[in-house]
């Protein structure tokens, strides 16, 4: 059954900064090709840092730049080059010597530009301290009086991983290989809150359009379903819980600072808006591909 039509595709280069909009792109099991492949890690304590935790990270975007085309599959040195851009207007290769120091300076921490390492490598992505739920709170910036967010729908075993890593291993997304948000739920959110809910401030690789929906989040009904993209297979896991970067300042993409979008999210939406998606099928989608839903 014919039920949406993908909008626009992103891949976010290096791990919470601003991405590249793409006409069409690979689906690996581990996500969008070139999706991730970069992190930011804090020197200290040898943990992988993300706007949660650094929001100063989203001021900054990265694009691919090397004569290579990154892979769905890429680790260690496979994983292409990339440049970074700053809020000034100055750029940083990644391949650039002293790139730490620089990186550093313009983040006031130090820190080390990493490639994304295989999951037998399991000790890169631990966390310096197992999750709790004080630790949740703050990683999501639970509002005053409000509950912990339910996990229960989300798969046991990504969130059995979670509990002593920061990503799960082998990738630098927050828990699942891609996210999928429709157009129709931003606009239901801006009509509620009257806030600006543009496509970039939440991230999604897949941004779609559900049929007849209206200005609803419909796609919620295709929690546990199978979607079938172009050439790709996706099941959809469950309900993305938000943290607070979607409102947070983004120059480059001219987005200003909106600190009554948690609120809005709370009230309207009860924190979840768009979807994790698990990867049955790797296979190209393209934009403009019809989403069809096999069960």
């Amino acid at each position: 059954m014919h039920v949406g039509t993908v909008v626009e595709i992103w891949r976010y280069p290096v791990k919470s900064m601003g991405g590249e909009r793409l006409d069409a792109a690979l689906v690996g099991r581990s996500g969008l090709t070139g999706d991730r492949h970069w992190a930011v890690i804090d020197t200290p304590t040898a943990e992988i840092r993300s706007a949660k935790r650094w929001p100063e990270l989203l001021r900054y975007s990265a694009s691919f730049s090397g004569s290579g085309v990154p892979g769905a599959d890429d680790y260690d040195t496979q994983v292409q080059a990339v440049t970074i851009t700053a809020p000034d207007g100055q750029s940083l290769s990644s391949e650039a010597s002293g790139r730490d120091r620089q990186l550093g300076a313009w983040l006031g921490r130090s820190v080390t530009l990493c490639r994304r390492r295989p999951a037998s490598e399991r000790d890169h992505y631990r966390l310096a301290r197992v999750r709790t739920e004080e630790s949740i709170a703050a990683e999501i910036s639970l509002l005053e009086g409000e509950a912990l967010p339910d996990y229960s729908d989300m798969s046991l075993e990504v969130m059995s991983t979670l509990a002593d890593c920061v990503t799960p291993p082998g990738v630098y997304v927050d828990a699942f290989p891609l996210h999928l948000l429709s157009r129709n739920a931003l606009d239901w959110l801006a009509q509620c809150s009257g806030l600006d809910t543009d496509a970039r401030r939440f991230r999604p690789n897949l941004l779609v359009e559900v049929d007849g929906a209206g200005a609803r989040a419909a796609e919620n009904d295709w929690v546990g379903a199978r979607l079938g993209i172009g050439e790709a297979i996706l099941r959809v896991d469950s309900r993305t819980v938000r943290c607070s970067m979607p409102g947070r300042t983004q120059p480059l993409s001219g987005l200003e600072e909106q600190p009554g979008l948690v609120r809005a999210m709370v009230d309207h939406s009860q924190r979840r808006l768009g979807l994790n998606i698990v990867v049955e099928r790797p296979g190209q989608v393209r934009a403009g591909d019809p989403i069809i839903r096999l069960d």
